[in-house]
């Protein structure tokens, strides 16, 4: 069967995304951080790429495949998706779902507008969320399985229950340090289904849609879905890096200052035009190293994560284990070399 290749992570400019950069003593910065390119642009620039399918996975909406459906000419490697955002008790959670109708979508967020969500809204039920995808048919992935939000992290029994719900979990995220991916993916092969695939994604908010992708096998759409279905794929591509993450950051800024503003921006160039040089120079030095700082933190933040997780599981693993060498090299803070295949 023909190999395929598609990027299991992509963003588009109807993502509704916000990131919080902590500031010294206490202060922080929340910016929006919408992706930059738009469905048809994200769609034909895969392609280019050398992905033979293509997918979206924007936060909570079908918006950006919907909105290529109606504009693209020709959409035929297209398979919809959605990232999910669910809960495992308080701990946010995103899965990958793909093959979804709108139908589908209406029902998984159905009732999460209302003050008791957490008893009628399949996104705040785990067990029966996977059920009802399950019971769909629905192909879906845990998206960075070590990942947290505000430091609201799965608990040691938590991570063992996640591990063994899924078929299907991210090993490479292209904007996740590779701590966290190869531990993440060293977890969900010890611990996960003995059907387990990894998949792989860029995570792209802006044009690196294919650095990171799924290989697998399949000419049609069917044919794609039923091999991930059965775990049949391996993770691809390189893992994050302060460089790419700084300049992705600059470029969501840029494109969001420039597209969402509106007269806003207009007005704020003429004052630009007004200032001295060197008042330009220093303030395009205060973004830049506002930008430079919420990187360097946001690594130093995976890395502590992938530590703190390491030791969670360093002393069960230890010994014959295969893995528990990347991983107690993970808490010790060396590094961690190689790329995730499936085993």
């Amino acid at each position: 069967m023909a190999v395929a290749r598609i990027d299991l992570h992509v963003h588009t400019s109807h993502s509704e995304d916000r990131e919080r950069i902590v500031l010294p003593h206490g202060a922080s910065v929340t910016m929006p951080f919408h992706p930059t390119l738009a469905p048809c642009e994200v769609y034909d620039l895969a392609l280019q790429r050398g992905m033979t399918h293509v997918t979206f996975t924007d936060h909570d909406t079908l918006a950006g495949g919907l909105d290529l459906l109606d504009q693209h000419p020709c959409p035929d490697r297209f398979i919809m998706g959605e990232e999910l955002t669910c809960w495992l008790a308080d701990v946010p959670l995103h899965l990958g779902v793909y093959g979804l109708t709108e139908a589908d979508h209406r029902l998984l967020h159905a009732g999460s507008e209302r003050s008791d969500k957490e008893t009628c809204c399949l996104r705040w039920n785990l067990p029966e969320l996977l059920a009802y995808l399950d019971q769909r048919g629905l192909v879906y992935d845990l998206k960075h399985p070590l990942w947290s939000r505000d430091g609201r992290r799965p608990s040691h029994e938590q991570y063992l229950s996640l591990f063994g719900r899924f078929a299907l979990v991210e090993g490479i995220n292209g904007t996740r340090h590779r701590w966290l991916n190869v531990l993440g993916a060293a977890l969900a092969r010890r611990y996960g289904r003995p059907e387990l695939g990894l998949t792989g994604g860029s995570d792209s908010h802006t044009d690196n849609v294919g650095r990171c992708y799924t290989e697998t096998s399949g000419e049609t759409i069917a044919e794609v879905l039923a091999a991930l279905r059965a775990g049949d794929c391996r993770a691809c591509g390189p893992h994050g890096s302060h460089r790419l993450l700084e300049r992705d950051t600059r470029a969501v800024i840029a494109s969001n200052i420039s597209q969402r503003a509106g007269q806003v921006i207009a007005l704020a160039d003429d004052q630009m035009q007004e200032l001295p040089t060197l008042a330009k120079e220093l303030l395009s030095l205060l973004v830049t190293g506002v930008v430079a700082f919420g990187v360097v933190q946001e690594f130093a933040r995976q890395r502590a994560l992938a530590r703190e997780v390491a030791e969670l599981f360093a002393c069960e693993l230890e010994g014959g284990v295969n893995d528990a060498k990347e991983l107690v090299a993970a808490a010790q803070g060396s590094p961690v070399h190689g790329h995730v295949r499936r085993d």
